[in-house]
């Protein structure tokens, strides 16, 4: 069986929409793209929230299918490797905005760019956070006219932002959230940015400014868990993205996770997912 490559979204606007929150739906992102652009499996350049508002699907994203359904939420960040399920038994809104368009402070809050971030949160939840009213709000200004797009811009920015803080905010109540230190949201944003590269938790720690032991009360006390778990479960994360979805080789798969050897990246893997890199690709298949 083969596979194409993970297919690369990339952030095209609307005339006139460029850098702001676009508001649209499912029914007209399929009317304007046709069905074959909710077939593949997709690596988007930008992020966009799925607000159902009548049927029922599912959404693949990164191996977990999160139910659609009236008043759910689901969050798709750059970079996840994601599915559509069936677009024509549900609609709902699509807010689609650009990377880098929250300011930092609320990125980091909020976790924009890391995918073991919160993503999904269920009616109950979206509604406790105010959702609905903040959905409607931007849909509208987004499509008035009317506002000068150097005030509308910012307003819309403002509003999204509004919604992800609370949304985290509601996310935190969860059992077992993590709870955020400075060294802690420091290592999440290197980590999504170097793990690929580095595997080394005192490189991590040093290029942090802090120290191993450190490092690891931070991330212990945030997730319980180790820096050398987390960074494992990144690493892990893109190795099977690109064994289920794309037509790389084994030892291709382990030059991009960082892995200068494929017998070095086979028996690491195996270790860590418990089988071994080719069994994982055929069952994910």
């Amino acid at each position: 069986m083969r596979h194409t490559p993970i297919a690369a979204v990339g952030y095209h606007p609307p005339e006139g929409k460029a850098g702001e929150v676009e508001a649209t739906t499912v029914r007209a992102m399929l009317e304007r793209g046709g069905p074959d652009g909710f077939v593949d499996v997709q690596r988007p350049e930008f992020h966009f929230l799925l607000l159902p508002t009548s049927g029922h699907g599912t959404h693949m994203l990164d191996f977990a299918d999160h139910a659609l359904e009236p008043g759910a939420v689901l969050w798709v960040r750059p970079g996840q490797v994601q599915r559509w399920g069936d677009v024509h038994r549900y609609d709902g809104w699509v807010l689609i905005f650009p990377a880098g368009l929250l300011d930092p402070a609320t990125a980091e809050l909020v976790a924009a760019t890391s995918p073991a971030a919160p993503c999904w949160w269920a009616p109950d939840d979206a509604r406790a956070a105010g959702v609905p009213a903040l959905v409607e709000e931007i849909a509208d200004l987004a499509d008035d006219a009317t506002v000068p797009r150097e005030l509308r811009g910012p307003a819309l920015t403002h509003l999204l932002s509004a919604m992800l803080l609370r949304l985290t905010a509601q996310a935190s109540t969860r059992p077992g959230a993590p709870r955020g230190s400075e060294p802690w949201l420091a290592f999440r944003e290197l980590l999504e940015a170097e793990h690929a590269h580095h595997h080394d938790v005192a490189w991590y720690a040093a290029r942090l400014g802090w120290s191993p032991r450190t490092l690891a009360r931070a991330t212990r006390a945030a997730t319980g868990r180790t820096p050398k778990e987390l960074v494992d479960e990144r690493v892990l994360l893109e190795a099977r993205r690109l064994l289920a979805h794309s037509d790389l080789s084994v030892a291709r798969v382990g030059e991009a996770v960082g892995f200068d050897d494929a017998s070095n990246f086979g028996t690491w893997f195996r270790l860590r997912a418990g089988q071994t890199p080719a069994a994982f690709r055929s069952s994910a298949r």
